[in-house]
């Protein structure tokens, strides 16, 4: 396989090879001839089957994920027409894996998951793309022209591609919001390095800062993104490359726990945290005014609900709440920044049994342009959205959002890039300025990213070796074993942080280190090795990302000036 260049990479330059949308002619219904590559002649649409994940979020009014308002509008208005079989989010492997082992699997099979589709290319259950996009794509074929890394990540071992993808915005996943009137008030300043937040921390469980006389208040709550301080604490992700070859970081490990167990040991955190499994109560605290650092997710919806529904409410509890962006503090490994979401996802495979390559192309070529991806995220323009005052969408009847475009998300248009939806696509064009709430939570979206684009200037590390889901698949050989050393580890770190000095942080250490060793670490260091040595030209690495990054920065600082 060759080498491909990494750099020239996305926004600069890309132009967009718009696909003529063709006029409604007839649902799935009266179109189905088969799927042959000349039925287009006969003034029938030909036919292809494509999965759709059914996440249980739609309205009995909307229909079923496999016929609703949306999949009309894409059987009326695509060159194909389309079946769509739902898939169960949460069975998403068992399913896709049974439907193939009875050779009923869709056409077009949408996935996130490296994990599932991985296996499939093993098996030989996948067609190669590189025929059908070369002889029938437009625009797909153009995404990948001017996006060489796209295509580079698409690539497997036999030097062809055999996965759709597109490019994300690639923008920070967690961020830590402090209480900036609990600092004043304590006349203390914003943290920055991790000994530090322990004293904040610290301080804002002891000193009062809520000033109701009551020792009720927690520092910080464990949240996500808090492992990342710290480089991150994901068993298949806990390498450094030294010269070429790759190092477990243990280290990683023995920091979050010692710090966690800091905070655990002294009533800083809430003790009950370990059975708060989707950080219900933690939100609460953090609403109820009782929280000084808030780790939360940050991508669009946890965003808005954050600096728009939720700082009401702090503030209705808490009248004169006061709150902040805190950059990540630099740990005793290092300054790390905070997780990025995937810039370049690959999410959609063809099923070599497939009997129209050209109609599954030109499927994919309607659902990269910018009028499918806008519909296809925003709703009907007049109906659902109209442009503000800066000619992106802005909301009619949110309420009427909810029902009609909940369920929507991006699930039946999971490779649409940014780059072809150009700056209405990105989070920050979705702020409606006009409105005082919206305005702060925009205000709020520049701060973090001038934060981020600082720390990467200044050398801030990325908290793992690379994205997650651009790491190679276990072996099936392998796999039980690596399932078992990431529960029973998982386990030892929860012990070693509620245990006090009953077990130690460093003999938590030891007893993971002898669970890698017994559940065939050694053979696991040795597979990512050899994957790292083979692919690390050429798959999605930190310097990869961090240029992604500054490729879309001029775009993201010019909607937000």
């Amino acid at each position: 396989m060759l080498k491909m260049t990494k750099r020239n990479v996305l926004l600069a330059g890309t132009s967009v090879a718009l696909l003529g949308v063709l006029a409604a002619c007839g649902s799935n219904d009266n179109a189905d001839n088969g799927g042959k590559s000349g039925d287009s002649g006969s003034g029938k649409k030909p036919t292809i089957s494509a999965t759709v994940y059914d996440r249980g979020l739609i309205a009995a009014s909307e229909g079923t994920m496999e016929k609703n308002r949306w999949t009309q509008w894409i059987n009326e208005n695509s060159p194909t027409s389309v079946k769509f079989a739902a898939i169960p989010r949460t069975e998403s492997k068992q399913k896709l894996n049974t439907l193939f082992a009875s050779g009923s699997a869709p056409d077009l099979i949408f996935e996130f998951d490296p994990n599932i589709k991985n296996p499939l290319y093993d098996q030989k259950q996948l067609m190669p793309l590189d025929d059908m996009i070369n002889q029938y794509s437009t625009t797909y074929k153009k995404l990948l022209e001017d996006n060489p890394i796209l295509k580079q990540v698409s690539v497997k071992s036999d030097g062809k591609i055999y996965e759709f993808g597109k490019l994300n915005e690639a923008i920070p996943q967690f961020i830590i919001a402090i209480r900036q009137d609990w600092l004043d008030k304590l006349n203390l300043t914003m943290p920055k390095t991790t000994e530090e937040m322990y004293q904040v921390a610290k301080a804002f469980t002891e000193q009062d800062p809520d000033g109701n006389g009551q020792k009720d208040t927690y520092g910080l709550n464990v949240g996500p993104g808090l492992g990342d301080i710290f480089g991150g604490v994901n068993l298949s992700n806990s390498y450094e490359d030294e010269g070429g070859k790759l190092t477990r970081t243990w280290d990683n490990f023995e920091q979050y726990i010692a710090f966690t167990k800091r905070l655990y040991d002294e009533g800083i955190i809430d003790k009950d945290y370990i059975t708060d499994n989707n950080g219900a109560k933690a939100r609460q605290d953090f609403l109820n005014g009782k929280t000084g650092m808030f780790l939360v997710q940050s991508n669009y919806s946890f965003w808005n609900r954050l600096w728009i529904t939720d700082y009401a409410t702090l503030q209705a509890n808490a009248p004169g709440a006061k709150l902040e962006i805190m950059p990540y503090p630099e740990s005793p490994r290092g300054q790390f920044i905070n997780w990025i979401n995937n810039p370049v996802q690959l999410t959609a495979v063809v099923n070599r049994t497939a009997k129209n390559p050209e109609a599954v192309m030109k499927y994919v070529d309607f659902l990269s342009t910018p009028e499918t991806g806008r519909t296809l995220t925003n709703g009907m323009e007049g109906t659902h959205w109209q442009a503000g005052a800066t000619g992106c969408p802005n909301p009619i009847d949110q309420e009427k959002n909810k029902t009609e475009l909940g369920y929507l998300g991006q699930d039946y248009n999971m490779i649409f890039s940014v780059v072809n939806g150009g700056k209405c696509s990105f989070t920050a064009s979705s702020f409606n300025p006009d409105k005082p709430d919206e305005k702060l939570a925009k205000d709020k979206f520049k701060e973090n990213m001038d934060i981020f684009y600082s720390m990467i200037d200044k050398g801030a590390k990325f908290p793992g070796l690379t994205h997650l889901e651009h790491l190679p698949t276990v072996p099936q050989d392998l796999l039980v074993d690596f399932q078992n050393a990431n529960t029973e580890i998982g386990n030892l770190i929860t012990k070693a942080i509620v245990s006090g000095g009953s077990y130690t942080t460093d003999k938590a250490i030891s007893d993971a280190q002898a669970l890698w060793k017994k559940y065939n670490g050694d053979k696991l260091d040795a597979f990512y090795q050899e994957w790292y040595t083979a692919n690390k030209d050429t798959a999605l690495m930190p310097d990869d990302i961090f240029q992604i990054v500054k490729d879309q920065k001029a775009t993201q600082e010019e909607i937000l000036k």
